[in-house]
């Protein structure tokens, strides 16, 4: 089992206005995964949903090395949205931010979780 980094950017608006939540977190290849805040950027890591609490989400990117399976937010096991993912094969540095279809306000509770694949 291979493990690898999964980095990425939630688009926010809302009562702290417009808000980018930097995304770190190392990943094992094939686990459910929840996804952190990039503690270089916000201090401590913390779940998407107590960091943007009150938030709309409105675009994002999820980002690995060889290959994502999927990427959602989800509260109590039910999916609140997908995100869009990419893949840094080949050289390729990531992308730009994509639009999330469903506009949800992320509440305490909501996790970002992924699973990648070697």
């Amino acid at each position: 089992m291979t493990t690898q980094q999964v980095t990425g950017k939630l688009c926010t608006t809302g009562p702290k206005g417009y808000m980018e939540v930097p995304l770190a977190t190392t990943v094992d290849d094939g686990t459910q995964t929840e996804v952190k805040t990039n503690s270089t950027f916000t201090v401590s890591t913390q779940s998407v949903g107590i960091y943007a609490e009150r938030q709309t989400l409105r675009s994002a990117w999820i980002s690995s090395k060889t290959g994502l399976i999927y990427a959602a937010i989800i509260n109590n096991g039910i999916v609140r949205a997908t995100l869009p993912i990419s893949s840094r094969t080949s050289g390729a540095s990531g992308c730009s931010d994509m639009v999330v279809l469903n506009n949800i306000v992320l509440n305490p509770g909501d996790q970002l979780m992924v699973e990648t694949f070697a």
